[in-house]
């Protein structure tokens, strides 16, 4: 039975600080002092209320599991929730480039666009995507500081009508899964508080703000603040409102926060449940002043704040109930303590129970438990609120050197795994990430690193549902300066705070065993911070850290090597001074058809108890689904251009033209011979309007680096080159006149044969000697970009400015010709911008294919290496003794499962029929080996024949991920029968043959 055990503790960490009767003040955006929110790393919120895990309010707990079935997401289950109002669905929109383009208010919405939240404005045709490997996607990198005058603003607003019960005695939060990269929140025009979390939630209470029936929420969104710099990952960057948002409604007293925690016995067979909750009165709370630190920025934790409760001035007298019931609904046990809840501040309630041999958890075998957590005033029988969580029986420890679950040693076959979808970008639906999971399931991976970011809620919710191993990462990654941490100490409150977002958000997962510290991004304070937090609220799970210093932290209990050799991973066993359990944080890149060690690798890991897996680099291919638009090559050769990014087609007194942004906004053109100029005799010329800012880079035509390029060297100098194999780059540059920017001008480099020459507007500015040839470089002719230099590491922007034509020809224009107002007669390339058409779409990978290392493509369609991973990964092993006579040595490396509980076949063929098939029956403990025969019988023997075994292991029912028959794990082997030569045949005596087309 569950024992109320009588202590009264606070959560551990989450009544560290007081709220402040300060109210914050009201302001309009156009009030704002950007500075002192964006460029202020201790600045990470405001007015919001203290991290805590999800709130799904119920009526009762009959309600709650009424509203939940298995493998429901968390959005799934709010929807079921009379407390509960979605703000998905249309927004309306309006997206600037800069902040000065952004609406001061609220009012003027008649002309606004719509979109869909949640999603990233990228996918939704704003702004644009930009992928960067190691660089943050903003210039100049000067933390804290971000870009005065680029910095893309989406301003959202829509209404939503809230119940009349919900401003009648109770309180109503409005909360937001994930906002990147800086929000600014109103309702009803009313400021509300700012939020800098990125990857983790944001919620305020906006009780004092709602009015009963229909109301106004606005939400101003930056994709630029001084969080930017903890956010070097590689892979795309989007910005917008990309996870789910919502309003949720809880009485006046309400249960605000609970830890669960399960332990198990020596024997690990009986388990302590333990719940430490905070039971909160905020009848007198001010949604105003509920914030971090003084109300504007980070470092307290629960809020506090003396008043009125019950409106009587009195403590309130509840009893805060839990049930527990099995994974298949049946009733468990019920607990409950009272709470005398003092007015106006929170106390915390702890409930302990022993429950006998349950059902325990571990990724092979997800048993999950419903707790529902039901608050009950003194007197009354019916519920003021309910809850409902999920449990996991389950207990990770490290024993002798090894991650222990539950007591048995496990492997931990996993990936890293980027949220990332095609079409919706960072945005996951409750389907896709099902499509994952199942997937990965059916691949034999048990283990998950969230790289380099918590995940969407619904992820770890699945997770638990589906059984994996989790590894919960912060979003702190700083890979352009992997000393940040050390050298701008201002930044660790924005460290601490988004690990402690998650680490609260997430912390009743089972399926979470380690948090992390961090990718990327050195070693210092404020991961020694992070740790000691981490171990002051939760000693159920270990620390894990990723710099790149190999993989190892003095606060951390698991080694975590990066990107070595099977020899160097068995180092780590070998070596008698280091005792840690070895789990490879990142190993074999599977870009292009790779994985080819897999097999070296879990060798080594099956013969050395120390070593225990890793995460494999990367489970998807990040590319993104883009409109193909196409504008025409007119000199007849057909070098037609490709847009990428999202450039603007614009009318100009010149006709059409094409805006660059210089946010990875390009033309591409093919990589065409005619275009491949290595011989002297060489014009490129182009039409330009050249705009404020400077981005750092201004590339009007190249083919690459090395072979020829008309650009800006840098904000006041034009210059041409082209690289001579012999001689390198050879350049000729000039200043720009003063009508430079915001005018049109046609400028042209020219390769006579004897000399470079450089022309602005027709006249001849520069010139240099060269009569040597011209490289040749493997990139395609780009306009608006340099394909060399402009990659996935490239710390900057592209091109900002209007082209309006592009021409070039395999031969030095004249002067007079330079001047005239002519044809493009003779050019090899002819790109006018007048015609754009429209052909479909295409997968784009953005400025470098360096994003597409997945063991899948990023509509899930399996790579063939993902065919090599299950293999490695398989949980049964198959060794043959002697094959000729059947003898297979059998291996069990299922943790917790019989192989009884599989189906396993056999089949014997000559590699085309299959002479014969059977059963094999196997009682094969997790864990252990033993000697099986196959018992197949010689076959009669065909001359020359080949004769193979293999034996299939096999689910033997369905499961949610897969059907009865699906195939876990296989081998094949030769089998050496005494088999006769075939006959010999003289090649005179074959028939003849004959070739036709």
């Amino acid at each position: 039975m569950l024992l109320a055990s009588g202590a009264v503790a606070l959560l551990p960490g989450l009544a560290a600080g007081g709220r402040t009767d300060d109210p914050i003040p009201d302001r309009s955006p156009g009030d704002l002092d950007l500075e002192a929110y964006l460029e202020n790393p201790a600045m990470v919120a405001e007015n919001q209320t203290e991290p805590h895990v999800p709130t799904i309010p119920y009526p009762s707990v009959e309600a709650a599991l009424a509203g939940d079935r298995r493998c429901a997401s968390p959005s799934e289950r709010r929807d079921r929730s009379p407390f509960v109002r979605s703000l998905e669905g249309e927004w309306e929109f309006v997206w600037s480039l800069t902040p000065d383009g952004a609406p001061d208010d609220f009012d003027a919405v008649d002309d606004w666009d719509r979109i869909d939240v949640p999603s990233v404005w990228q996918t939704e045709g704003y702004g644009h995507a930009m992928y960067r490997n190691v660089p943050v996607p903003m210039t100049p990198y000067e933390p804290p500081e971000v870009p005065d005058t680029i910095n893309p603003v989406g301003t959202y607003r829509r209404t939503v009508t809230v119940p009349g019960n919900w401003t009648n005695d109770r309180r109503t939060f409005l909360r937001f899964e994930g906002v990147k990269s800086a929000a600014f929140v109103w309702v009803n025009g009313r400021y509300v508080g700012y939020d800098q979390g990125s990857m983790t939630p944001a919620e305020f209470d906006v009780t004092d703000a709602l009015e009963p029936g229909k109301n106004t929420v606005a939400v101003q969104v930056y994709r630029w603040s001084d969080g930017t710099y903890l956010e070097n990952q590689d892979m795309w960057h989007f910005a917008g409102i990309y996870r789910d948002a919502y309003l949720y409604s809880t009485p006046q007293v309400h249960l605000r926060d609970y830890a669960v925690r399960t332990e198990l016995d020596e024997s690990y067979e009986d388990a302590t449940l333990t719940v430490d909750a905070e039971v909160a009165d905020l009848s007198t709370a001010d949604a105003d002043g509920d914030g971090r630190g003084g109300g504007k920025n980070g470092g307290g934790e629960n809020g506090k704040k003396h008043g009125k409760a019950n409106g009587n001035g009195t403590s309130g007298s509840y009893a805060l109930r839990a049930q527990l019931f099995d994974p298949d609904g049946d009733h468990v046990t019920t607990v409950e303590e009272d709470a005398d809840v003092p007015a106006g501040d929170s106390v915390g309630v702890t409930l302990e129970a022993q429950v006998s041999d349950p059902h325990k958890w571990s990724a092979e075998h997800p048993h999950l438990y419903r707790l529902g957590l039901e608050l009950v005033p003194s007197g009354s029988n019916r519920p003021l609120e309910a809850q409902l969580e999920r449990v996991g029986f389950r207990e990770y420890e490290i024993v002798d050197g090894q991650v222990r679950v539950n007591g048995a040693p496990v492997e931990f076959r996993g990936v890293n795994r980027h949220e990332h979808d095609p079409v919706s970008g960072r945005t996951m639906t409750t389907e896709r990430i099902r499509e994952d999971l199942e997937l990965l399931k059916r691949s034999n991976v048990n283990a998950i690193r969230t790289s380099h970011y918590p995940n969407d809620p619904k992820f770890a919710a699945l997770a638990d549902e589906y059984g994996f191993y989790v590894q919960d990462e912060v979003n702190a990654e700083t890979h352009q300066n992997e000393e940040l941490v050390n050298e701008h100490p201002e930044f660790d409150p924005s460290f601490m705070d988004r690990f402690r977002r998650m680490v609260q958000r997430d912390k009743n997962h089972p399926s979470i065993f380690t948090w992390s510290t961090g990718n990327e991004a050195g070693l210092g304070p404020a991961h020694v911070e992070m740790a000691d937090y981490a171990t002051d609220v939760d000693d159920t799970r270990f620390l894990y850290h990723q710099a790149n210093n190999g993989g190892v932290a003095p606060f951390a209990p698991i080694i975590g090597p990066r990107y070595i050799s099977p020899d160097e991973l068995e180092g780590f066993a070998l070596d008698e001074d280091e005792d840690r359990p070895v789990i490879m944080g990142e190993y074999s890149h599977a870009m292009g058809n790779s994985l080819g060690l897999m097999d070296p690798f879990w060798e080594t890991i099956h013969e050395r108890d120390q070593l225990q897996g890793g995460f494999i680099w990367d489970w998807v291919d990040q590319t993104l689904y883009e409109d193909l638009t196409i504008t025409p090559d007119e000199s007849g050769t057909g070098n037609d251009g490709a847009l990428h990014g999202n450039p603007s087609i614009v009318e100009t007194d010149r006709g059409s033209a094409l805006a660059l942004s210089g946010l990875d906004d390009w033309v591409e053109l093919y990589r065409d011979p005619s275009l491949d100029v290595t011989e002297p005799g060489l014009t490129v010329e182009a039409v330009v309007k050249p705009r404020e800012p400077w981005t750092g880079a201004d590339p009007y035509v190249t083919k690459g680096d090395t072979q020829y390029a008309l650009q800006m060297a840098d904000e006041e100098t034009l210059e041409w080159f082209v690289y001579d194999p012999d001689e390198e780059w050879i350049t000729v540059s000039a200043p720009v006149p003063d009508d430079w920017t915001g005018s049109w001008h046609h400028v042209a480099g020219v390769h006579t044969g004897a000399e470079l020459q450089l022309y602005v507007d027709g006249d001849l500015l520069e010139t240099t000697e060269h009569d040597g040839e011209i490289g040749h470089a493997r990139q395609p002719v780009n306009v608006g970009r340099n394909a060399t230099l402009h990659t996935d590491g490239y710390e900057g922007w592209l091109s900002n400015a209007v082209f309006d034509s592009v021409r070039i020809y395999d031969r030095a224009l004249s002067p007079a010709e330079l001047a005239s107002d002519r044809t493009a007669a003779g050019a090899i390339l002819d790109l006018a911008f007048e015609e754009f058409r429209d052909e479909g779409t295409f997968r784009s990978y953005g400025v470098s294919p360096f994003c597409i290392n997945g063991t899948i493509f990023a509509d899930r369609t399996p790579q063939p290496e993902l065919w090599e991973l299950k293999k490695a990964h398989q949980p049964v092993g198959i060794d043959p003794v002697d094959p000729a006579a059947g003898d297979v040595e059998i291996y069990n490396r299922f943790h917790f499962t019989p192989l009884s509980a599989l189906e396993t076949t056999w089949e014997l063929t000559d590699g085309e029929t299959v002479l014969q098939d059977g059963v094999l029956s196997l009682e094969v403990e997790p864990g252990a080996t033993r000697d099986a025969t196959v018992p197949f019988d010689e076959p009669d023997l065909e001359p020359g024949a080949e004769y193979w075994l293999t034996v299939s292991v096999a689910l033997a029912e369905d499961t949610r991920w897969a059907d009865a028959g699906h195939e876990v794990a296989f081998e094949q082997f030769a089998v050496p029968f005494d088999v006769s030569e075939p006959p010999l045949e003289r090649i005179d005596s074959m028939p003849s043959t004959s070739v036709s087309r």
